[in-house]
C-alpha cells in the first residue's frame, strides 16, 4: 500500500462503516456519473465502480494515480485522470448533465477546492465531502453562530449545506489531530451568479476582519468603498439593515443584496 505523503495531507479512510455510510449519502444510482476528487487507494471507489453508469477518479499524487490506473484499465465505465483537481476541467470531466461528486477533501486546500466545485457550471446535484470537523461546522452554521462568517457565507449563497454525520479521526491511517464530518451540499436554484461573487467575498472579507465591530463602521471606514458616510447609511437603510447591526447577524441572502449594491455605487 502507497504511504500517506504529508505534502498532500493525505489521510485514508479505513474504517469501512463510514466508507458505507458516505457512500450510502451520496445516492448514486445506475445512471449517474460520479466524479470522486481524490481517490486515494480507492477505499470509496471500490463501493463505486459497478454500481454506477460512469465514475471519474481524479487524483494528484503519482503513486496512486497509476496504481488506480492499473486497477482499473479494462473497465470502460471508469475513468482515472491524473491531475490536480484545482487545475483540472471537472466540467468536462462530470459532463453537461448534473451528476454527483465525493471526495475525502485534503485538509491543506479545503477551501479553495470547496469553492472550486461550487463553481462548476452545472454545478453537481450533490456533493459529499469528508472535512475536517470545526470546517463543516463553519459551513453549515446559522447567522448569529460563533463560527459564523465569511466560509458560510460565500457556501451558503451558492448552495444548502448540512452535516450528514461526524466522523472520528481513528477511522484514518495517519490519524490526523481532528476529528472530521462529512457535509452534503446540494445547489441553490436561485445561488449567486458568478459576476456576483467577486463582489460578495470583497464584502465577507472586510466585514468579518472586525467582525466585532458595527457594520455601519466597518463599511464607512473600508478602502474597498470609495463611499461617503450618508452614502453608506443609505445602501444599509435601503436593504433594511441597521448600520448598528454586527456582521454576524446578517443572512447570507442579506450579504449578497448588500454586496451588490455597495460594488454598483462604489
Amino acid at each position: 500500500m502507497v504511504r500517506a505523503k504529508r505534502s498532500l495531507s493525505q489521510n485514508f479512510l479505513i474504517d469501512h462503516n463510514i466508507r458505507r455510510k458516505i457512500v450510502a449519502v451520496l445516492g448514486a444510482g445506475p445512471d449517474d456519473t460520479v466524479l470522486e476528487v481524490g481517490p486515494g487507494h480507492g477505499e470509496l471507489t471500490d463501493l463505486l465502480a459497478g454500481s454506477v453508469a460512469r465514475l471519474v477518479l481524479v487524483e494528484k499524487d503519482d503513486r496512486l494515480a497509476a496504481d488506480l490506473a492499473r486497477r482499473f484499465e479494462d473497465r470502460s465505465d471508469v475513468r482515472v485522470v491524473h491531475g490536480d483537481a484545482l487545475e483540472v476541467d471537472l466540467e468536462g470531466l462530470l459532463g453537461s448533465a448534473a451528476g454527483l461528486l465525493i471526495s475525502n477533501v485534503p485538509y491543506g486546500i479545503t477551501s479553495p477546492l470547496i469553492f472550486r466545485f461550487l463553481e462548476m457550471e452545472p454545478m453537481p446535484r450533490r456533493m459529499i465531502l469528508l472535512v475536517q470537523r470545526e470546517v463543516a461546522e463553519r459551513i453549515a452554521a446559522s447567522e448569529g453562530s460563533k463560527v459564523y462568517g465569511a466560509l458560510s457565507i460565500g457556501v451558503q449563497a451558492r448552495a444548502t449545506v448540512r452535516i450528514a454525520f461526524r466522523v472520528g479521526r481513528r477511522a484514518f491511517r495517519p490519524v490526523p489531530d481532528v476529528d472530521s464530518a462529512a457535509i452534503a451540499i446540494e445547489p441553490r436554484p436561485d445561488a449567486v451568479g458568478r459576476e456576483r461573487q467577486e463582489d460578495l467575498r470583497v464584502l465577507t472579507r472586510v466585514a468579518f476582519s472586525r467582525r466585532r465591530k458595527q457594520l455601519g463602521r466597518i463599511l464607512r471606514s473600508a478602502p474597498e468603498y470609495d463611499l461617503a458616510a450618508d452614502a453608506i447609511d443609505s445602501i444599509l437603510e435601503a436593504e433594511g439593515v441597521d448600520p448598528r447591526a454586527r456582521p454576524e447577524t446578517l443572512t447570507p441572502d442579506q450579504f449578497v443584496d448588500l454586496a451588490s449594491r455597495l460594488a454598483g455605487a462604489s
